[in-house]
């Protein structure tokens, strides 16, 4: 009998992990390369590393630079990054068997699939979340060592190179191992040292961002509110409403038609997960172990950051901001969920993953007919400069449009020189001009 359980759930995690990467590629090879004006960022950081100075850390398009040694080109090696961190998590969680079913459950999940063809940081920073998190297990398992010290330390440095919320985590996971050796009696001595190696970690990081571009965490005045959000009572029920939306797994569908019928459903979805992660907590509190409270504490801790971030600055009340507190959330029930729940949670993601790669496919143009599109457009151009036009240059929606994003992709991996104006040549600039809506169909 458990011989059988155990084949049916190698097959369910094949058929996950086989859908994962059909739907990594096909999203890359029907699209306009799955670009955000982020990623352009990205790029031209990699392109001129050091000295392109732009308020993102520095880990994300270091590596992008390196693997571009390898691909001759920064929007493959993006890609390449972010696949080869989803494979690399479900490989050290099999070698490791560190939770192993769940772990491939919530990494082949709602948001995380969703951010792996797109070319931004979030994989690379899930990839050093997950080692942080197995190393604190083992850490709550077996006490302080030294490995467990110096991976700390190098994994917290890695982790606020591609994303500064990684203070959050920093935060939260030393205030729970400070707790561990209170509760565990584990030596006052050993806890100083992982808090100093951690620390040394963050601040090497955080110095090198410093003299990257003058700021500790990036130029940061641009993102104060002058005023709070509104009253305490709007901005909260205005966050709950949008976490309630952004929370539900049937965001995973990217069919509109899907989207369209299943919407008013979100809200009750997260809802439900919610009051059952609750009920759990309720339920099993004499019998969760430290583990699973880490995880709530994380939970909790990184939400409150979260809180006060979105109530005092400009940053996006959006999912991609938001995924790090699911991560945890996630982890929590999984752990705490029978493995026929696991299971049949499977069972939905192969169904949501192979409609969304049927959609895919019938709905989008190949990226190879946006190529040779654009090789058109550009081939008129023999300085290696170009300057895009458009009708409104403060119009972010149009200079937003994935068209346009994966243009400039292009040309920033074939070394030119973009320059944008509105509606007339500048003729000082470049002398060779193409018209955004020349670019968009």
């Amino acid at each position: 009998m458990i011989l059988l359980f155990e084949k049916k759930n190698n097959i369910l995690d094949s058929f996950v992990i086989a859908g994962v990467i059909i739907f990594f590629s096909i999203n890359i090879l029907f699209s306009s390369g799955q670009i955000r004006p982020d990623s352009i960022q990205y790029f031209l950081q990699a392109q001129d590393f050091w000295n392109y100075k732009v308020n993102f850390p520095l880990g994300y398009s270091f590596y992008i630079k390196i693997f571009s040694l390898i691909t001759s080109n920064y929007f493959i090696a993006s890609k390449l990054i972010n696949i080869l961190s989803y494979l690399t998590v479900i490989f050290f969680s099999y070698k490791k068997k560190f939770f192993f079913p769940q772990t491939i459950l919530i990494f082949s999940f709602y948001p995380f699939v969703n951010f792996y063809f797109l070319s931004l940081s979030e994989p690379l920073f899930y990839l050093f979340n997950y080692l942080i998190i197995y190393v604190i297990y083992k850490i709550i398992e077996k006490g302080f060592s030294t490995k467990y010290t110096f991976s700390l330390g190098a994994l917290f440095f890695f982790l606020i190179s591609v994303r500064f919320s990684g203070l959050f985590i920093f935060f939260t996971a030393i205030l729970f191992l400070g707790f561990i050796t209170y509760k565990k009696k584990y030596s006052l001595k050993s806890f100083f040292t992982v808090f100093t190696i951690s620390s040394i970690g963050v601040f090497s990081y955080l110095i090198i961002n410093y003299c990257y571009c003058g700021f500790i965490l990036g130029q940061r005045k641009h993102l104060k509110l002058i005023n709070a959000s509104g009253s305490g009572i709007e901005f909260t029920s205005k966050l709950a409403l949008s976490t309630f939306k952004h929370f539900s797994f049937l965001n995973i569908f990217i069919s509109k038609g899907i989207i369209s019928r299943i919407s008013f459903l979100n809200v009750w979805i997260s809802a439900s997960i919610l009051i059952i992660s609750f009920v759990i907590v309720w339920k099993k509190r004499k019998k969760l172990n430290y583990f699973n409270y880490y995880l709530l504490f994380s939970l909790l801790g990184i939400t409150a950051s979260l809180v006060y971030s979105f109530y005092t600055t400009k940053i996006d009340d959006n999912i991609r901001i938001k995924s790090n507190v699911y991560l945890y959330l996630l982890f929590f029930l999984s752990l705490n969920i029978s493995k026929n729940a696991v299971n049949y949670c499977k069972i939905f993601l192969i169904i949501a993953l192979y409609i969304n790669i049927f959609t895919v496919v019938e709905y989008s143009k190949s990226i190879f007919y946006h190529i040779k599109k654009y090789e058109v457009l550009i081939s008129n151009s023999h300085d290696k400069t170009i300057e895009i036009l458009y009708e409104d240059l403060n119009d972010n929606t149009i200079k937003s449009h994935a068209q346009i994003l994966f243009f400039k992709t292009i040309l920033i991996d074939k070394g030119y020189k973009i320059y944008e104006g509105e509606k007339k040549p500048n003729p000082k600039v470049s002398k060779y001009h193409i018209k955004a809506s020349d670019i968009i169909e």
